[in-house]
């Protein structure tokens, strides 16, 4: 009796923990599928049936046939991967991991170096690169941050050297790199002043004052020499003539 009583609990939990998680094959969305490579193996899930949706053409859409997975580009011609994926190396290592959402990427993307060291993670949304992005070399150390803004760079973009030590800043908006432009100070120069400024300004005032002392020079003495019997009429003699002594003489006898 106890070893029934034992067995039908056992049953009962078994039951409840599989009713959870136990969902009908009609209801069921998409079916898990393992997938061999030479290289690497894939365990995902795809669609139960065709979707029947116009791709948008810079989309990448990952595709379900003939048991390969596929991708394209704008399109496809298969059953659509929905729902979780990852892939191993052939020593059971994960090589990425992440999320579809009716064949394009969605959510947090990571992938790892065979040795199991993290190499790369990336944020997607609908198909296209969104989020923070972040890439490590095979020794663990930080080579790259940034963040995506519809599949292109957007915001700051750092580089880092071997020992992580940050290297390079760089600024992008929709994609392209944008450069400040350096202003260049003008500096002003003095005016440079002519050797003996001071000198030729008072020469030339010199020389126009004895200009016009020659011109009113000129203007005097014109009339002079325009009428020659006024210039012999204005010279004085040299020498005045003294009165002879019989003239005096004369004089006087004709006063008395």
């Amino acid at each position: 009796m106890k070893v029934f009583f034992y067995i039908l609990l056992l049953y009962s939990i078994a039951f409840r923990t599989l009713g959870q998680s136990f969902v009908e094959p009609d209801k069921m969305k998409s079916f898990n599928i393992t997938v061999n490579y030479p290289d690497y193996t894939v365990k995902t899930q795809m669609l139960k049936d065709p979707k029947k949706m116009k791709p948008e053409p810079d989309l990448s859409y990952h595709w379900y046939v003939s048991q390969k997975i596929m991708e394209t580009k704008g399109g496809f011609d298969g059953k659509l991967l929905h729902g979780y994926y990852k892939s191993f190396y052939l020593t059971d290592q994960l090589f990425e991991s992440g999320e579809f959402n009716y064949g394009v990427k969605s959510g947090e993307w990571k992938n790892w170096f065979p040795d199991g060291k993290l190499k790369e993670i990336t944020n997607w949304k609908n198909g296209r690169k969104n989020g923070k992005y972040t890439l490590y070399n095979n020794s663990g150390v930080l080579m790259a941050t940034g963040e995506f803004k519809k599949d292109e760079l957007n915001g700051e973009f750092k580089t880092y050297d071997n020992f992580g030590k940050e290297s390079s800043v760089r600024k992008y908006k929709n994609g392209k790199e944008i450069i400040k432009k350096e202003k260049i100070k003008k500096t002003k120069t003095p005016k440079e002043k002519p050797e003996n400024s001071s000198e030729p300004k008072k020469e030339k005032k010199k020389l126009f004052g004895k200009k016009k002392k020659e011109s009113s020079a000129t203007e005097k003495e014109e009339p002079k020499s325009s009428n020659p019997d006024a210039i012999k009429k204005e010279k004085k003699p040299l020498f005045k003539r003294k009165p002879k002594k019989e003239e005096a003489t004369k004089t006087t006898t004709i006063t008395t």
